[in-house]
């Protein structure tokens, strides 16, 4: 069982998911008082997941980078808050990955180290 869909026919197993949440305020509502108290005007709470993949073939690659190209897109995955998988519409920010070595067998490019960090809108 894959971990992770991306749009509606990807599924992958990246070697590693972070889950992160975040809470974003208001830059006008928040700050802190004379007395050096905090207050806050939370807007709302986003969440991230930061994916990093095995390596893998051109073709492989390739299904992926396709995949997150739409400006914003939905992801499938295993949300430890929710305790169930969640859907989530997201944006990528920027997207590297380094070619490792040529697979004479396959007759491909090997790539290694893709990381997406998928952001919640």
């Amino acid at each position: 069982m894959e971990i992770l869909k991306i749009g509606k026919d990807l599924s992958v197993n990246p070697s590693s998911l972070e889950w992160q949440e975040s809470d974003l305020d208001s830059s006008e509502g928040s700050g802190r008082n004379v007395l050096g108290d905090m207050f806050r005007d939370r807007i709302t709470v986003k969440r991230k997941l930061s994916v990093t993949f095995p390596p893998m073939l051109t073709s492989e690659m390739s299904k992926i980078l396709k995949a997150i190209e739409p400006i914003f897109f939905d992801i499938t995955y295993p949300d430890p808050k929710e305790g169930k998988n969640v859907t989530m519409n997201v944006y990528v920010s920027d997207r590297t990955v380094p070619v490792y070595c040529f697979d004479k067998d396959a007759n491909e490019w090997l790539w290694q180290g893709l990381a997406i960090e998928f952001i919640e809108r």
